[in-house]
């Protein structure tokens, strides 16, 4: 099993603090006033953040997505806005790709009795951790070779990380972590870019823009570009394993058509 690492490279919290201030809700987003670049570009950026990775500069050579539904699960003692944030961000990603995905389990989820009759833990296969910076090399030394230096090392260089498992490149499992200490705007931030990441867009790139897998932007919401992205990586014809350059080929396509251009090539 291959798994791919992808982790936010630190924010200044002050300087988030005031950026979110100063912008209104609807120029967090789509709607930035920022001009979506052309599919030419979307296509170069695209095969960036979904072939590539900025730490091991390793290039990979097929599509990687999800095909089960993905259920996710929330762990730790978290605030409220938190699970609102996911939710939040599910319905969002939900809409964007058509890809089955919903909140399965949570703390208050279980105290409300509002779990699924047919729960099972173990069907859980996107966990969201929602921990003190202290308890997080144990939790998650798992994930990690049973390193918890390893962990520690994920926690000095990010301010939040996730990672994700392929089998024969259909993701199959992931986590993202969420150290607790991180104020409530930036723990926005956070759950957008991890939980979108996690679907198959793992990389970062200064490069490409406008987007939330830009470290150097100030876009703490899916910008029109990203939301290009998703939709593109979850067209039908664009399936799990397909060779880079097909999925490059159809992927101009499929843009082509979202903006009102020509019928995809098959």
């Amino acid at each position: 099993m291959d798994a791919n690492t992808r982790f936010k490279q630190p924010i200044k919290i002050l300087y988030l603090a005031v950026l979110l201030l100063a912008l209104p809700v609807s120029a967090w987003g789509e709607d930035a006033k920022v001009a979506t670049p052309p599919n030419a570009t979307i296509i170069k950026n695209f095969d960036t953040i979904a072939f590539g990775n900025e730490y091991t500069k390793r290039r990979y050579n097929f599509v990687r997505k999800w095909r089960r539904p993905i259920l996710v699960g929330i762990e730790g003692k978290y605030p409220r806005y938190f699970e609102v944030f996911v939710l939040q961000h599910i319905r969002d990603l939900r809409k964007l790709t058509g890809h089955p995905i919903r909140l399965y389990y949570s703390p208050a989820m279980h105290k409300e009795g509002r779990l699924a009759p047919d729960f099972d833990r173990k069907k859980i296969n996107l966990i969201l951790y929602y921990l003190p910076v202290a308890e997080i090399p144990k939790r998650l030394q798992r994930y990690f070779d049973d390193d918890p230096a390893k962990v520690k090392k994920m926690i000095s260089v990010s301010t939040c990380f996730a990672k994700f498992g392929t089998k024969k490149n259909e993701i199959r499992w992931a986590i993202a972590v969420f150290p607790s200490h991180h104020p409530q705007d930036y723990m926005r931030a956070c759950v957008v870019e991890e939980m979108t990441q996690v679907l198959g867009l793992p990389n970062d790139s200064n490069a490409v823009k406008p987007s939330i897998f830009n470290d150097e932007s100030h876009f703490f919401e899916l910008t029109g570009h990203d939301r290009l992205m998703l939709k593109m990586l979850y067209d039908k014809r664009i399936t799990v394993g397909m060779p880079r350059p097909q999925a490059l080929k159809i992927g101009r396509g499929v843009l082509d058509e979202i903006r009102g251009g020509a019928k995809p090539p098959n």
